[in-house]
């Protein structure tokens, strides 16, 4: 797949300024991840609200998602999400996720040191899967009428490899609430309906504000516990892109450590 290197900026071209942690599980924090005429662009034309839902009656605090197989398939899509989302999709994405987590992803799944997917092994999701398949998805969050929970302590699927949420608040935004919580382990993993963690058992590593601008990306791991803030009421929608690997196997088991 040919991409016009003029018409993208990667999320994670600002890489160097941002905050690197191994510990409890690899993640990226960076601000101002994209050049702010180019972001500023993309937040102009993010795609109406109207776009996500179908339903008549739009639930409370509920995320709506546009996949990269969808919105490639629309006519209107605008250029520069077609490029943005093209890149983030490619191998070319992946190979700088592996050149920035090289030594976590091998001391994680030291199985991958002689052996990491090659390009013609990875594909998009819901389209034409492969070995490894990438998605880059437009996500708004409603309006929250009553103060909720969003998500517990969890990690994510043992499908998936990395995911990345490049945040983009609207200016307007003031509702509170929401951010994103890193946590670890007290003593030993354990967990609850597969993937849901007891707050007793873990301590919060590091709370990260929803700010516009601002990626943040993980290797998914047993230890990549993360969860979200109760939101306050407020009648602003929330918007990302949410980037995602993912294989077509798991990368570890939860079995041993459900309670």
């Amino acid at each position: 797949m040919h991409i016009d290197k003029i018409k993208y900026y990667s999320v994670l071209s600002n890489f160097k300024n941002g905050k690197y942690r191994s510990k409890p599980f690899p993640y990226i924090v960076i601000d101002n991840a994209l050049p702010t005429d180019y972001y500023n662009e993309l937040d102009r034309t993010f795609p109406i609200y109207e776009k996500f839902i179908n339903e008549q009656e739009i639930l409370q605090n509920t995320a709506y998602r546009i996949p990269a197989a969808k919105a490639l398939s629309q006519t209107e899509l605008p250029e520069i999400w077609k490029y943005f989302i093209l890149y983030h999709v490619n191998f070319a994405f992946v190979k700088e996720v592996y050149n920035i987590f090289e030594k976590d992803i091998y001391d994680l799944y030291p199985k991958f040191e002689n052996n990491l997917p090659k390009k013609e092994h990875s594909g998009i999701r819901f389209l034409n899967e492969k070995h490894l398949n990438l998605d880059c998805q437009f996500v708004i969050n409603t309006p929250v009428k009553k103060k909720s929970s969003v998500r517990k302590p969890h990690v994510d699927n043992p499908v998936e490899f990395f995911a990345g949420l490049l945040y983009m608040r609207n200016q307007d935004d003031n509702s509170k609430g929401g951010n994103l919580c890193t946590y670890e382990f007290i003593n030993k993993p354990i967990f609850y309906g597969k993937s849901t963690v007891e707050n007793q058992y873990v301590r919060i590593v590091e709370e990260i504000e929803y700010k516009p601008n601002r990626l943040v990306l993980f290797i998914n791991s047993l230890h990549s516990l993360h969860g979200v803030t109760d939101k306050y009421i407020s009648p602003h929608f929330r918007k990302y892109m949410n980037i995602i690997g993912e294989f077509k196997f798991e990368l570890f088991d939860f079995k041993p450590y459900l309670k």
